[in-house]
């Protein structure tokens, strides 16, 4: 069989969550998949780091002229002239045509409960590509049953028409980090004061206004300065949530540092006193299990798939629950016991996802729809 794979997401130097998704799938899909042929459409040439290593995974590098509409111009145009047996789409965007068979992964549809965190060119873009998936597709994945039950009711979609498969971790990059390797990376990136970080998009839907008021409030609580370092790719709309750094009282101590290579981002994670994740809304929210893996608390909203994926493994309060999240950071930084207890707990749920795991998941739905 001919599986044809858009590797254009996951070839993104800046990635966030759909991104990691495409390239963990692809990397994964290299070890376990020797019997069916792949085309990976890419938009430039793959990075080394994605490069095929076995003979059945084949690049193919389409050009095309214009900055925008890659997928639904060039891509199109490929299945026009070169269907696959099955196209696979690890992100929000089929092409106007399709495969002979079509797999499409649908993250969350936070766009229809919250528009007002959207632009207007995100939103076109996300409801037109709902209508062309959800009508193309022969098979839907999506990586939590808060997701699939939103799908369900939103769209009237048939349950056995969508599969929830969990994302993974990467274990060998997100663990507890050896104390003295530690305080060498605080000591090197001049990070002197106790932290809690976030850990994400920065998107208005990600909560971060209603963060840096619960910071506000944790620190007229707890006098001892901490930082708060707010880790992501940007996102529209940024001059809001620059407006509220810069109205805290505590501005000097808030840290936005953007993007971060990945080589530094689990000693970053493994150094904070907690991962504060208080989001209005969550497909999956795969920071909180690479923090667990690091051995580190999380606090978290009960919004989305979040009391499904964390469980009772963290601190779960109302995404608006400014008083309950404070107490909770100053919680977690004066209650060893909890601490430890958090902890260990997050480790072992850490552990239950893995990217191997996600990707033979995903397989078992690609070679289970026959052309």
């Amino acid at each position: 069989m001919i599986i044809g794979l858009d590797a254009s997401r996951g070839n993104r130097e800046i990635k966030s969550g759909v991104e990691w998704y495409s390239h963990h799938i692809i990397r994964n899909l290299y070890k376990i998949d020797f019997r069916n042929q792949y085309w990976l459409y890419t938009d430039k040439e793959l990075n080394q780091d994605l490069k095929p290593v076995s003979g059945n995974f084949h690049e193919r590098i389409l050009n095309w002229p214009l900055n925008r509409f890659w997928t639904l111009g060039r891509m199109s145009l490929e299945m026009i002239f070169k269907k696959p047996d099955v196209l696979f789409i690890p992100s929000h965007t089929f092409p106007l045509v399709g495969g002979k068979k079509n797999v499409i992964t649908w993250h969350d549809i936070g766009y229809e409960r919250y528009p007002e965190t959207y632009t207007a060119w995100e939103l076109a873009s996300l409801k037109g590509g709902a209508r062309r998936a959800f009508k193309m597709a022969d098979r839907i994945i999506t990586i939590s049953n808060f997701t699939k039950n939103e799908m369900m009711e939103r769209h009237n979609l048939d349950s056995e028409k969508i599969r929830v498969i969990y994302l993974g971790c990467n274990h060998q990059r997100w663990q507890p980090i050896e104390p003295e390797a530690l305080k060498e990376f605080l000591r090197r990136k001049n990070i002197t004061l106790p932290y809690f970080i976030y850990v994400g998009r920065m998107a208005l839907r990600k909560n971060l206004i209603g963060l840096i008021r619960v910071y506000n409030l944790f620190r007229e609580k707890v006098r001892r300065p901490h930082n708060l370092i707010l880790v992501g790719s940007p996102a529209p709309l940024q001059e809001e949530i620059d407006d509220e750094i810069m109205a805290s009282p505590f501005k000097n101590e808030i840290k936005k540092l953007g993007w971060v290579e990945m080589n530094d981002l689990p000693a970053l994670v493994g150094g904070a006193q907690a991962l504060v994740y208080p989001s209005i809304f969550e497909g999956f929210g795969l920071p909180a299990i690479e923090a667990m893996a690091c051995g580190v608390p999380v606090i978290a909203s009960t919004s989305g798939s979040l009391p499904e994926v964390v469980g009772d493994t963290g601190i779960l309060k109302d995404a608006h629950d400014v008083e309950g999240l404070a107490e909770a950071m100053q919680q977690v930084t004066e209650d060893g016991n909890l601490r430890r207890e958090l902890i260990a707990k997050g480790l072992a749920r850490a552990r239950e996802f893995s990217w191997e795991k996600c990707a033979r998941e995903t397989l078992e739905v690609l070679e289970n729809i026959k052309p």
